[in-house]
């Protein structure tokens, strides 16, 4: 299978214990987040740092800190979905929640697994957008990644 459309991409949220594997993340109840229109980028990137020396005059860069990033949705704001009332709820929260990413690539058979994309995150925000008189009132979710991006692989079934 080569590209996938992002097209029925799912994101769930799965409470606050604390994970370290694909198979813990796996075993978890997890509450689907309705309403997703929009998936930002999100992942790990290193911070740059940059110096000159003098007698070169050409600038020169190294690795710094690793940054799991940020993901910030754009949803259909609808309060009364069980995963959007989650993330409201974790909004007023310092503890991380899980997070995960699934994507349209599932293979068949009982069991299947589509590619899973897992993370711990804070909920640093939840905005409401009203926007014109021509669209949906939505929200922004802004989910800032404290640990880890775990993928798990699309496995197929029996």
């Amino acid at each position: 299978m080569g590209a996938i459309t992002a097209s029925k991409t799912k994101l769930s949220v799965g409470g606050t214990t604390a994970c370290d594997t694909v198979s813990e993340y796996d075993a978890l109840t997890w509450v689907a987040v309705s309403d997703v229109t929009n998936y930002g980028e999100f992942g790990p990137q290193y911070q740059e740092i940059t110096y000159t020396p003098i007698e070169t005059g050409v600038v020169k860069r190294l690795k710094g800190a690793l940054d799991n990033g940020n993901l910030q949705l754009e949803l259909a704001r609808n309060p009364d979905d069980a995963g959007q009332a989650d993330l409201i709820e974790a909004l007023a929260s310092y503890d991380n929640i899980n997070v995960k990413v699934e994507l349209n690539d599932k293979p068949s058979g009982a069991g299947a697994k589509p590619t899973r994309f897992f993370f711990p995150c804070k909920v640093m925000a939840y905005r409401p957008v009203i926007g014109d008189g021509n669209r949906v009132v939505g929200a922004t979710v802004q989910l800032g990644i404290d640990g880890d991006v775990l993928e798990g692989a699309k496995a197929a079934g029996s």
